[in-house]
């Protein structure tokens, strides 16, 4: 889930002029690379062995310091994720520590740590949101895809306490092959709860399966993931936005914008205003690229970022990718780019089938609209 996703215009506001001034207005901090769950398509978790090979956690106060630097930046907007945040040594000391200096705190987490102690903790120092991921709605789900026993009821059991203390949370579904049968259900249980629910269909390809063909990978294949899109922006927007969003979408593509053939830029905030910091100190332009990077608790945040932004600059996409028609179908980034082809500016054939399927789809609903036909 991004981490200003849902922004108001306010937020929005602050933003974008922040972009424009290459002000580092928004960032995450990565606490640490544990969790205890150990998903299939997972591109973050570490055993503690494995992490105790490539360092150590940084501790609260070592963060509180960066905390200090970043308000003196400008940052205003802080997400703390991991692994799982929970498990952070006083987290609790580090988020009012933060929250003491003005930073508007999100909270990325599975949910399955929060008992009655944490969610009053959260009620009284309430966070801006906290967003958990529900990655199915059974415990079956949660055994294969998570291998987290008794997962399920644990993170319902977190989001009913939350709201109980009046937190604003959000929950994001991933889908994967595992849990493909899950969305519909995913979407009632969003209405159960009275919570907003946005499911991804998109992942990343998992380190250990980039070199596997999509059929062997945890990911739903191109296609099935645009239906499966599709789908849950159907039941998410409802029978007045959905038809508007087809009409424009077929639109767009139908009469794109000219645009110049020459490679672009990169279009998001990373490296603009945005930032992540890994649980290693070291600052990158956001959680899936891994260059460039450099150590915030060696040079310095203001130097990290300057350094970042000046390499962010340097960051070309494909020509191909910055004209096609299908841009606004798309989940195509420089992360994205990267982890598919190897390079930033590789064309992803995941990606290009993937919109491909989604233009077919709202094709089909367009025929149905014009039609009178209900969608």
């Amino acid at each position: 889930m991004e981490p200003m996703e849902g922004a108001t215009t306010v937020e929005r506001m602050l933003l974008d002029q922040a972009k424009r001034t290459r002000t580092p207005a928004n960032g995450s901090i990565e606490l640490l690379p544990l969790c205890n769950m150990n998903c299939d398509m997972c591109y973050v978790r570490l055993s503690r062995e494995e992490m105790e090979k490539q360092g150590r956690l940084r501790t609260a106060d070592e963060w509180l310091e960066i905390g200090r630097q970043m308000k003196d930046a400008g940052v205003l907007f802080l997400l703390l994720t991991g692994g799982e945040p929970f498990l952070f040594p006083d987290f609790t000391r580090l988020y009012l520590g933060l929250r003491k200096m003005g930073m508007i705190l999100t909270i990325n987490t599975n949910g399955t740590l929060i008992d009655e102690e944490l969610a009053e903790f959260l009620g009284k120092h309430k966070p801006r949101r906290v967003n958990i991921t529900l990655y199915g709605t059974n415990e079956e789900t949660y055994r294969n895809l998570c291998h987290y026993p008794g997962g399920f009821e644990k993170t319902i059991r977190g989001i009913r306490l939350l709201r109980e203390q009046g937190v604003d949370v959000k929950v994001g579904g991933s889908l994967a092959k595992a849990n493909r049968e899950d969305l519909d259900r995913l979407l009632d249980i969003g209405e159960e709860l009275d919570i907003p629910v946005r499911v991804d269909t998109y992942m990343m390809p998992a380190v250990r399966e980039r070199e596997k063909p999509y059929n062997l990978q945890a990911r739903l294949n191109p296609e099935d993931a645009a239906v499966a899109r599709i789908h849950a922006l159907k039941r998410e927007m409802g029978p007045e936005l959905f038809p508007q969003y087809v009409e424009q979408s077929v639109m767009r593509a139908d009469h794109p914008e000219p645009a110049r053939e020459e490679p672009g830029h990169m279009s998001c905030m990373a490296g603009q205003c945005s930032f992540t910091i890994n649980w290693q100190g070291e600052m990158r332009p956001c959680v899936i690229l891994s260059q460039p990077a450099v150590s915030v608790f060696e040079v310095g945040f203001e130097a990290a970022w300057k350094y970042m932004v000046e390499e962010t600059d340097k960051i070309l996409l494909n020509s191909k990718c910055s004209v096609c028609r299908l841009r606004h179908l798309c989940r195509t980034c420089a992360a994205s780019a990267l982890l598919e082809t190897g390079s930033y500016e590789g064309v992803p054939d995941y990606m290009c089938r993937y919109a491909e399927e989604s233009l077919r789809l709202l094709r089909e609903e367009w025929e149905k609209i014009k039609h009178g036909q209900e969608v």
